[in-house]
């Protein structure tokens, strides 16, 4: 059964090109785009995806309030940072606020693969 991802991304040529990625993989099905944390946790709440990509920068809420808030509601969820951001403050700050994976633009589709099998198979031991 494949997977549910949430897409949370403001700029629109990345949620294009990880919404290819994931459809190549085969192994995910698109539940829903977000393009700022405020809806994303309205989008994660109503549609109950497998996993989520966040990115940090959006108006609104940024990622990483939008992970806090995501993590409240279901401790459970998965999200995997993607972000241009690649400091260690700001993988730091997304990885306290309840991150499980972190990826930096720019990346392969073997990168999100790897990343997104890592973070299922750790969903599956728990």
């Amino acid at each position: 059964m494949k997977k549910r991802v949430l897409i949370v991304e403001d700029a629109a040529y990345m949620r294009e090109m990880l919404e290819e990625m994931l459809d190549q993989e085969g192994k995910y099905e698109i539940a829903g785009f977000a393009t700022n944390g405020e809806e994303a946790v309205a989008k994660y709440k109503e549609l109950k995806p497998d996993l989520v990509t966040m990115d940090l920068v959006m108006e609104v809420m940024d990622g990483i309030q939008a992970i806090k808030e995501i993590k409240k509601y279901d401790p459970e969820a998965l999200i995997l940072v993607i972000t241009a951001l690649g400091t260690p403050e700001y993988r730091d700050r997304a990885l306290e606020a309840g991150a499980d994976e972190y990826l930096w633009k720019p990346f392969t589709i073997k990168n999100l693969s790897e990343v997104l099998d890592k973070l299922l198979m750790k969903r599956e031991k728990r």
